[in-house]
């Protein structure tokens, strides 16, 4: 019976999707406001350019074939519906700051989210987002930053300790991918929610949560058509009745995806009492400066409208720790492959590092202040993350018709020249970061190289000249707009607490079997295309 319901459920889901598109298709072709912009021509009529623009090795197409027809490109989506690819600096502005509340996120997005982490902040819009995000900017200031830099420090000598018994007898090959994501879910574990998920020793067993949270992504992927559903999904009866319904769904990602959310939301909830319990206290070793633990001492003092409720904190606990996990892992990883192929830039690093001055009381560990003021790490760091963005693109979908005035005119299908595009309500608008993070205009014609040195002289006025909304260096790396980054600042720190550990006391490099980076959610890297998630290096203990 139960199953039977299900389908019905679906079917109707799938009927109103259906519908939907078919309306759209006509409407997209006989008046579609963006029929005068160039694109590609569309590889299939059921998917329109989905299976490019997601491909693993979509690189070509974002960065060469999409950029050969301008700044505004427009593509299709499942049923020819229109998708508009964005990487015109006037428009991200207008998308991303002007018209901010106009363009959010998609609701599938949006739903998806809610399903994974709660009502947290990617799974929030309009005020509540607002509100949320209000709260959260305390907490992530600089002076946070200050006051967490020793848990870094800490949680990256146990790596590095790690890894030094492992190169006892000279060099080893290490997949680095590994301990990047150890050392980084220890960092937002330890930095982000006060508990420990991994003692990072070598014969450690993965940590259950990690094992689960890493799933997420990979499970759901595959699931990109049911997506559309969920809007309408989340419509249908009590929460209880949903998550009964994902227990017994016909495709086995969705019933393992319900058992993770699950595990996940429990395991949540018990930290949070604890950290609830534990700060209750009258004597003040129960006083933390773990983000989490901020939030809850703050709430105390603030006003009732900026309160944050119980589940609401939760939810801002799952968001941390996947938002402040992958994407450190896979900037780090990046940066190490790059330095493992690029020798000379590697040791030039490691000097500086080994020649900054400490302070008066011999700590050997930076501070904020001093990591801060080393010009080539910052430049490496910078240069990484311009031109290896490890995301790749981010979607908007505007909840009303909106104009989007172009700082670049493009050229039309009938040779007229557009300065300014009509973009009706629900259409899917991609935000080309790694493309615009490589535009030569901006950076120059050695936009494609990774060349930390161009951070140590003047940037070519054409980068300040573009007035990119990015809240980062002058690029898209971590967005813009109210729904930038807002731990930016924080994944900056992590990396440059890791990077001044592990290159002061290892070299990296290129081990026998070649990294392959494929384009999923985060760029991600394997031993050949679409394998499993691993970057093997050389590692040799120094001296």
């Amino acid at each position: 019976m139960a199953t039977v319901l299900l389908i019905q459920l679906v079917t109707a889901g799938v009927a109103i999707i259906l519908g939907k598109c078919l309306l759209d298709f006509f409407q997209i072709h006989v008046a579609s406001p963006l029929r005068n912009v160039r694109g590609p021509p569309s590889t299939s009529w059921l998917r329109g350019h989905m299976g490019q623009l997601f491909h693993p090795q979509g690189w070509d197409f974002h960065l060469k074939e999409l950029a050969s027809y301008g700044t505004v490109v427009r593509l299709r989506g499942f049923l020819g519906e229109d998708v508009l690819y964005v990487t015109d600096p006037g428009a991200l502005r207008s998308i991303l700051m002007d018209h901010g509340d106009t363009f959010d996120e998609p609701p599938m997005i949006i739903e998806r989210n809610k399903l994974l982490w709660g009502n947290g902040l990617l799974s929030s819009t309009g005020a509540i987002h607002r509100r949320q995000r209000r709260v959260l900017n305390a907490v992530f200031s600089p002076a946070r930053l200050r006051d967490i830099l020793p848990t870094f420090y800490s949680v990256v000598h146990r790596t590095e300790d790690s890894m030094t018994q492992l190169l006892h007898f000279g060099s080893v090959e290490l997949d680095m991918l590994v301990w990047m994501s150890r050392t980084s879910l220890e960092l937002i574990g330890q930095a982000g929610v006060g508990v420990s998920f991994d003692t990072l020793a070598e014969t450690s067993p993965p940590n259950p949560y990690m094992v689960a949270a890493k799933q997420l992504i990979p499970l759901s992927f595959p699931l990109q058509g049911f997506m559309r559903l969920i809007p309408h999904l989340v419509k249908i009866g009590s929460p209880e009745f949903r998550g009964f319904l994902a227990g017994i769904a016909p495709h086995a990602n969705i019933r393992k995806l319900k058992e993770i959310i699950y595990f996940l939301y429990e395991t949540n909830s018990s930290v949070f009492r604890g950290r609830v319990k534990d700060l209750g206290r009258d004597d003040r070793s129960a006083e933390a400066s773990d983000i989490i633990s901020a939030l809850i001492q703050e709430r105390q003092n603030s006003p009732d409208a900026d309160k944050l409720s119980d589940e609401e904190l939760i939810a801002q606990m799952g968001t941390l720790i996947f938002a402040g996990h992958d994407t450190t892992s896979v900037a780090l990883c990046r940066t190490l492959h790059v330095l493992a192929l690029n020798l000379e830039q590697q040791e030039r690093l490691r000097e500086e590092l080994l020649r900054a001055p400490r302070s008066a009381h011999g700590d050997e560990d930076l501070s904020y202040n001093q990591l801060s003021a080393l010009p080539y790490l910052d430049a490496v760091c910078k240069e990484t993350l311009r031109l290896y963005s490890p995301v790749t693109q981010l979607h908007r979908v505007p909840r009303q018709d909106a104009i989007v005035p172009l700082s670049r005119p493009v050229c039309g299908v009938n040779k007229t020249q557009i300065d300014r595009l009509t973009v009706k309500a629900g259409t899917l608008v991609v935000v080309g970061a790694a493309s615009v993070n490589r535009d030569p205009e901006i950076w120059g014609s050695d936009a494609d190289q990774w060349i930390p040195e161009r951070w140590l002289r003047p940037l070519p006025a054409s980068v300040a000249d573009a007035s990119l909304p990015g809240v980062y260096a002058n690029q898209m790396t971590f967005m813009g707009g109210g729904r930038s980054c807002i731990g930016f600042k924080f994944a900056e720190a992590e990396m440059k607490v890791v990077l001044s550990i592990l290159l002061s006391r290892f070299k990296f490099e290129p081990a026998d079997e070649a990294i392959v980076w494929n384009m999923y959610n985060f760029a991600t890297p394997s031993v050949r295309v679409a394998g499993p998630p691993s970057m093997p290096l050389k590692v040799t203990l120094l001296g």
